[in-house]
């Protein structure tokens, strides 16, 4: 099954895009909130992020999935952090009841757009090699493995690196 390139991909029908920035200064507290209260329900503790610190760094970005027409349901975000021509993909959470509808999928070529434009050469990320969904997702977004690392999460937890190269 062919698949559209990453630099053409929609939304999906009643969802909404938006980068962290661009919402007003007054906002994002509020936003901020939404993101920690969602990673709390997903992720396990050791893996959460202390977003009050997080989101005033100047290389951390969040692009945000809401419910079109709902800005108060956050349903998705994904984390990432510029560090010169690479971005490490941090985080990437759907809410369990939109998951398998190509939110996550969104997000990914939303950074991979916004990537681009700025001159990025690669996307780069660690996973879990346990973690089959994630891994499904990032290999259906044109990511590659180019590194195993063994107890990189935990002891028999291994971590994979895979990266997405930006094509100019």
């Amino acid at each position: 099954m062919a698949t559209l390139p990453l630099a053409e991909l929609p939304p999906p029908l009643g969802v909404s895009i938006r980068d962290f920035a661009s919402i007003s200064p007054k906002e994002r507290p509020a936003v901020g909130d939404k993101v920690a209260k969602l990673e709390r329900k997903i992720f396990p503790s050791s893996e959460s992020f202390d977003y009050d610190i997080e989101l005033k760094k100047k290389n951390i970005g969040v692009i945000l999935a809401f419910k079109e027409f709902d800005s108060e349901t956050l349903i998705a975000y994904l984390v990432y952090q510029r560090m010169k021509r690479i971005v490490w993909l941090h985080k990437l959470c759907v809410v369990e009841s939109e998951r398998q509808k190509g939110i996550g999928r969104c997000l990914i070529h939303a950074l991979y757009r916004q990537m681009k434009s700025r001159g990025g050469e690669s996307i780069q990320l660690w996973v879990d090699e346990h973690r089959k969904p994630a891994r499904a997702l990032y290999d259906s977004c044109g990511f590659q493995q180019v590194e195993l690392r063994s107890d990189y999460y935990a002891a028999g937890r291994a971590g994979l690196k895979m990266q997405l190269s930006i094509v100019r």
